[in-house]
């Protein structure tokens, strides 16, 4: 959802949030405990776009953000942030939304939908696979690349059928 399609009252309790000004780092952020947030507030806040970026890129160095989209969620391994970037292509304000999770009616419909052996199967590989590559010292954000670039080849796989 656009700044422009938010209530005005929506719209000024999001600006006025406990954001930190031109952070470098996402832990120089505000904190904004997501639970205590009003319904249409917290409704908002999951309509915005969410994206992966990596806690250790200089938020500064980020200058690709559409103006027309002020608000978006940025996911790392530290947590999600909500940014807003006031009309710039940079994440001008930031604020750690602790206690957020993303809704996403889609992923409960396919959990529902897949097979339990196949769901304890998938759980199991990846599982094994997460302690062996920990185990020779790669990180999260590193062991998370590699399975999505198997997870997509696979799926390129299946889908070119």
């Amino acid at each position: 959802m656009k700044a422009k399609q938010l209530s005005e009252e929506v719209y000024e309790k999001l600006i006025s949030l406990d954001y930190a000004r031109k952070a470098n780092d996402f832990t120089e952020s505000g904190d904004t405990y997501f639970d205590s947030l009003f319904q249409e507030i917290q409704d908002a806040i999951r309509s915005f776009p969410l994206s992966y970026v990596d806690h250790r890129n200089d938020l500064m160095d980020i200058d690709n953000l559409d103006g027309e989209q002020q608000f978006y969620v940025f996911q790392n391994d530290l947590g999600f942030y909500l940014v807003d970037t006031q009309g710039y292509n940079y994440p001008r304000y930031i604020t750690e939304l602790h206690g957020f999770e993303p809704q996403d009616d889609s992923i409960e419909r396919m959990e529902s939908l897949i097979r339990i052996a196949d769901s304890q199967i998938f759980d199991s590989v990846v599982k094994s696979l997460v302690v062996e590559l920990a185990n020779e010292d790669f990180d999260k954000s590193d062991i998370q690349k590699f399975l999505l670039h198997k997870l997509n080849k696979v799926m390129k796989k299946v889908l070119e059928k």
